[in-house]
């Protein structure tokens, strides 16, 4: 007995000790910045890490680092920075049923069919679809390329569902009794797989992916970049990495759409990364089930509006973004767990910011088959400059420039309209800025670098916002005095703020309600040049 008990105690005591061994510390899954992806990576394995990749669009790698690394990694003078491998979803939400063969109005209701009418359907244009993965029935020779950030096998397309829905808002070819189902039927895709199969990725992968389309952007001919998906704010735009690698698109010439987010309707709801303000950032509206009727449209509760948590205006535009019908298969994760939103066969409705990015996306994709020669900031400025906005009879805004823009999308007008200027004037991808909005005395202002208001611009003074000055510009944004390191480590430090000591004490909510009881319009003719300037 004693030699049993003494063999079972050894063995006991063996085992304990494997498995004290074999228990690996625990780490930080984390994004390493540095002047160069070499420095990045070096530092990584200097204090114990692993890379799982490099992301060469930020200078930064992923890797798995020893907690009781971490301080000192973030302390060495090589580090530029040390993110939070966070994670980022899709921005859709469920929205209605219904049965019977679908109809598709949102193509009607931004304006779209009367470009069809002119020969422009998206052909020879890219669109990056950055999502779930693309899985579209009649779509397939259309795909040109696949990229997989997740490395989860490569016969994988889509088993979330959303990627899907959005390329069939974006160009989905087929026909219903009003004309095509998706905006631009002829463009091409890039599918650029970052959400796994619940719809859920890290930085890592979304960066990795954008990283994949800077590269490749000439042997595809991308240009646009779809973003329908969103994380949330937890640092100033220059300071989050998925912001800065979409800034790096827009700076290398790609036209990048994101949502707003569904976190309306109150105020400072902007999602990464449409805080960044150099894209096209859109939130969504309805047509209330009445496509023949602007009358009764109005801006959906849930979408994101703005200031950002730097100041900018945001989102620029609205686009429809509910009730929204597209394609998906039956046996993806989405669709399995929505089937009260399945209308026929692969057609389900939704509603999101996401949609209504995807509808931009399309319309960006008409504008460029129209006039390739358009840059980023052009695009951005003739989507703001066509748009147009909800005002009462004394042409008052229905609802504030920080839930509108500068309007609803008018495709017609963004693709054959010529306007002078170009979005973003005076600002330069990768410097930091601030922008021009505070908040004192409960409401928001413009302000110049020195926070004082402008005196022009009284008449943008919102509590929630309805007067309507028309035909001034905003400031495109003031440099930022301080640093690039935001402190407080990986959360945002209490609060928003803005320089100047105005802050955000948060609970602001838009007066008014989203009932829409008559006597709104949607004027055109209204000029809301957004951040523009006249180029001299």
């Amino acid at each position: 007995m004693k030699r049993t008990a003494t063999f079972t105690l050894l063995f006991l005591f063996i085992a304990a000790l494997v498995s004290a061994m074999a228990a690996p510390a625990p780490t930080a899954s984390v994004l390493v910045q540095a002047d160069s992806v070499e420095t990045a990576a070096e530092l990584a394995y200097a204090y114990g890490g692993k890379v799982s990749r490099e992301l060469a669009i930020i200078n930064a790698v992923a890797a798995e680092i020893p907690q009781d690394q971490m301080a000192a990694l973030a302390s060495d003078s090589r580090v530029a920075a040390v993110y939070e491998n966070r994670g980022v979803g899709s921005a859709s939400a469920g929205n209605g049923n219904g049965n019977g063969i679908p109809v598709v109005d949102f193509p009607q209701v931004a304006g779209v069919d009367d470009v069809w009418a002119a020969g422009i359907d998206g052909s020879g244009v890219t669109v990056a679809v950055v999502d779930s993965g693309i899985h579209l029935s009649g779509a397939q020779n259309r795909i040109l390329a696949r990229y997989n950030a997740l490395g989860d096998g490569a016969n994988q397309r889509d088993p979330y569902g959303h990627g899907t829905f959005m390329a069939g808002i974006i160009g989905n070819g087929r026909q219903d009794a009003n004309g095509y189902m998706g905006v631009a039927p002829g463009v091409n895709f890039v599918d650029v797989r970052v959400l796994g199969n619940e719809g859920w990725g890290d930085y890592a992968s979304v960066i990795a992916g954008l990283d994949w389309i800077l590269a490749n952007k000439d042997v595809y001919n991308i240009r646009v970049v779809n973003l329908s998906l969103l994380a949330s704010v937890q640092s100033p735009y220059w300071a989050d990495p998925f912001s800065q690698a979409a800034e790096a698109l827009w700076a290398d010439g790609l036209v990048v759409v994101a949502a707003a987010g569904n976190g309306g309707p109150n105020a400072l709801t902007i999602a990464v990364p449409g805080n960044n303000p150099f894209i096209i950032t859109v939130g969504a509206f309805t047509d209330n089930f009445t496509p023949n009727d602007e009358n009764d449209d109005y801006v959906t509760p849930f979408s994101g509006a703005g200031p950002t948590e730097m100041g900018f205006v945001k989102p620029e535009i609205i686009a429809p973004g509910a009730h929204m019908i597209s394609m998906m298969k039956n046996n993806s994760a989405w669709a399995r767990d929505n089937q009260d939103l399945r209308l026929h066969g692969e057609y389900y409705q939704a509603a999101g910011t996401s949609a209504a990015a995807a509808v931009t996306s399309g319309v960006v994709a008409l504008m460029l088959q129209n006039n390739p020669d358009l840059t980023p900031n052009q695009v951005k400025n003739n989507l703001i400059a066509s748009a147009r906005p909800a005002v009462h009879e004394d042409g008052a805004l229905a609802w504030s420039i920080f839930q509108q823009g500068a309007g609803r999308l008018a495709a017609y007008n963004a693709v054959f309209g010529e306007y002078e200027g170009e979005a973003n004037m005076g600002m330069t991808p990768g410097e930091l800025y601030v922008g021009p909005v505070v908040y004192r005395d409960d409401e928001f202002i413009f302000v110049d670098e020195n926070g004082d208001q402008i005196a022009h611009m009284t008449g943008y003074s919102w509590p929630g916002g309805y007067s309507w000055p028309g035909g001034y510009s905003w400031p495109g944004g003031y440099s930022w005095p301080g640093g690039y390191s935001w402190p407080g480590g990986y959360s945002w430090p209490g609060g928003y703020s803005w320089p100047g000591g105005y802050s955000w004490p948060g609970g602001y909510s838009w007066p008014g309600g989203y009932s829409w009881p008559g006597g709104y319009s949607w004027p055109g003719g209204y000029s809301w040049p957004g951040t523009l300037g006249v180029a001299d």
